[in-house]
């Protein structure tokens, strides 16, 4: 038996790397929204963004599938809220309707990388079995 150690870094994830991105591109978007709404709006999709690869990350440095499995979900959850948010923004004319469409195809990305990457730990917790050496 082996006694190598071998720490999973979460930024080597595709998905992850996408949800950061897109938390970045939201940071720089919600510097034009207006002021009045800085404590409502702004803070909300800026802690919906960042939630989603908070979660990846915290979820891939867990040590138990099921875990992993709970934060991906979780990730995905921030991501509609998130879209939510950005609907809100365009609905109320502090986005335009390209920027709007653009992020919403970019999040609809990470929502579909998120899916595969939930169907890929299922897959892992089902193929799991329990062996004892004697």
């Amino acid at each position: 038996m082996s006694n190598v150690l071998v720490i999973r870094d979460f930024k080597t994830l595709k998905v992850w790397q996408k949800a950061n991105a897109l938390e970045q591109e939201i940071e720089a978007l919600v510097k034009a929204f207006p002021s009045h709404e800085q404590y409502r709006l702004t803070d909300q999709i800026i802690r919906s963004s960042r939630s989603i690869s908070a979660n990846i990350a915290e979820g891939n440095t867990q040590l138990f599938i099921k875990r992993e499995l709970f934060h991906a979900n979780a990730a995905l959850g921030s991501c509609g809220e998130t879209r939510n948010h950005l609907l809100t923004a365009y609905q109320n004319n502090y986005i335009s309707e390209e920027q709007y469409k653009i992020l919403d195809e970019k999040f609809l990305e990470v929502i579909k990388m998120l899916y595969g990457y939930i169907k890929m730990l299922k897959s892992c917790l089902d193929n799991e079995s329990v062996t004892i050496d004697p």
